[in-house]
């Protein structure tokens, strides 16, 4: 199984460390992990695991939307906390239409919140997991390992 990781730009603190959960995590459950991001998030990922224990593909994500197909990934992961990683998440679902799509949408004002789960949600038919966070990762992580075991038990089904 492949996941495909969107990583949105890296001004929110607990973007990196909840990246590094997620590969780990999704590594665990049995997926191959590729990160899609601009290249300061890549170099935040990177730098964050500077032995490699968290084993993944990186590509630019301006460049692999015109490589990817919907046939080359089982999941995709968003991290949405702004409109343009919004727009970046819609962009990858609409060109892997038959792909089960998970956008944990992340910020510290809740009207943001609900304005870009609202914008994913006309758009694509995603599981949309939401938090109101953005220093402190545990909300997300929270929330996260909540839609994780149910794609669990959906993979065992």
């Amino acid at each position: 199984m492949k996941a495909l990781l969107l990583l949105g730009c890296p001004e929110v603190p607990s973007q990196t460390p909840m990246a590094i959960y997620a590969i780990d995590k999704l590594t665990d459950m049995g997926y191959d992990v590729t990160v899609s991001s601009n290249p300061a998030a890549a170099k935040l990922v990177k730098v964050s695991d500077p032995k490699k224990y968290y084993k993944h593909e990186n590509v630019n994500i301006d460049n692999f939307l015109d490589q990817v197909e919907g046939s080359d990934f089982d999941l995709i992961l968003g991290f949405v906390h702004k409109d343009s990683a919004a727009t970046y998440f819609i962009t990858y679902c609409t060109l892997m239409t038959d792909v089960k799509a998970i956008a944990l949408v992340f910020q510290r004002d809740s009207s943001l919140v609900e304005e870009y789960a609202q914008m994913v949600a006309q758009s694509t038919d995603a599981e949309i997991i939401k938090s109101k966070a953005y220093h402190n990762p545990n909300p997300i992580r929270v929330s996260l390992d909540k839609a994780l075991n149910k794609l669990k038990e959906e993979n065992n089904n």
